[in-house]
């Protein structure tokens, strides 16, 4: 009997120091959660809200769109164009290839993966929204503008920098700045691009940087390339001003200081009818370059993978146009009279004195 009740009492006992224990847990935990409530909801409702932002951003993307190119045109050797990896030209109206050499090959697409960062940003934000440039952002590598941790850009001013001057931490900050909206950060916002790439049409791409800056999961193709320039150009006002644009100020404010923006493109005010887009540069894709002009009423666009050398890429550019005005009836532009010395100097200029 004495063994029965000594058992009971140390039950009943452990019982009572099990319930205590339990109210001080919760107590605590009570306490603590006042404390941090703030914090540990936001971090608790993140991955939930972080989805449902993607979701939303994901309806926002344009695409669909019917224009591809459209055969392979003649691969025939053309005189005076330099040693290229890979490129092309194509009718912009009607998607014709007139030329191509590795048109389907995978390719390094260097920063013209910038014109799918900047489609990306105008479909999901507005062109006013400012941009806080993070500490990733401000330490890419050149080309770059010099944005400082904390700075801020507005949308339509990262995408002028990131398109005529090639500025890398103009992109990233896009990149971050939009991606920490819908997830977290640049890697998210890469997610959006590969959907906007597969809404387009350009299926064999994938992007995993907001610059181009080589990776082994960043690429492209000539025909993809085609298929993004061609709706940036025809779908998206601000990049075709920015990328015809030969020169722009960002005036100093509150969010940032001057920055003065030459177009790398030197077939800019060169060759006639010339009215974008893009270069790029990396070791794997050399010297790079997608070129639009308007002649008489005929719209060619021109791709150049792998020139050796700034100069090669647009006499390479210059090449390729040619040919494709020629086929149409359209006199060539004379190769040897590109003043490129005279191009060069401009941005030397502008750079150093400010002013077009």
């Amino acid at each position: 009997m004495f063994l029965k009740e000594f058992v009971f009492e140390r039950f009943v006992g452990l019982e009572k120091r099990f319930v205590l224990l339990i109210v001080l847990i919760f107590v605590g935990f009570a306490v603590w959660r006042g404390q941090s409530s703030t914090q540990d909801i936001s971090k608790f409702v993140s991955p939930i809200g972080q989805k449902v932002s993607f979701m939303e951003a994901e309806k926002k993307l344009g695409g669909n769109s019917d224009w591809k190119p459209v055969g392979w045109g003649s691969g025939e050797y053309l005189k005076t164009i330099p040693i290229i990896g890979a490129g092309a030209v194509v009718d912009m109206d009607s998607g014709r290839v007139i030329w191509s050499m590795n048109l389907n090959a995978r390719i390094a697409p260097a920063s013209l993966s910038k014109l799918a960062t900047t489609m990306t940003a105008l479909d999901i934000a507005d062109p006013e929204k400012k941009l806080m440039v993070s500490e990733d952002a401000a330490r890419q590598i050149p080309t770059k503008l010099g944005l400082k941790t904390g700075d801020k850009l507005t949308l339509s001013e990262a995408i002028y920098a990131s398109l005529m001057t090639s500025a890398n931490d103009a992109a990233e900050t896009i990149s971050d700045a939009l991606g920490k909206e819908i997830g977290s950060g640049t890697s998210s916002f890469e997610e959006l691009v590969n959907v906007k790439l597969a809404k387009l049409g350009a299926v064999d791409s994938h992007f995993v940087t907001s610059t181009g800056l080589d990776s082994e999961n960043h690429y492209s193709t000539v025909f993809d390339l085609a298929i993004i320039a061609h709706s940036a150009k025809v779908d998206y006002p601000l990049i075709s001003d920015a990328a015809g644009t030969s020169y722009k100020k960002l005036n100093e404010n509150s969010d940032h200081k001057v920055f003065d923006l030459p177009n790398w493109n030197a077939l800019l005010g060169i060759y006639p009818g010339v009215n974008g887009l893009k270069i790029g540069y990396t070791e794997d894709s050399g010297h790079s370059t997608i070129v639009t002009s308007s002649r008489d009423n005929k719209n060619l666009m021109a791709i150049v993978i792998g020139a050796k050398s700034l100069e090669d890429r647009e006499i390479a550019a210059a090449t390729l146009l040619n040919y494709g005005f020629e086929k149409s009836g359209i006199s060539g532009y004379p190769v040897a009279s590109l003043d490129l010395t005279a191009r060069f100097a401009d941005w030397h200029r502008q750079l150093t004195q400010g002013g077009p």
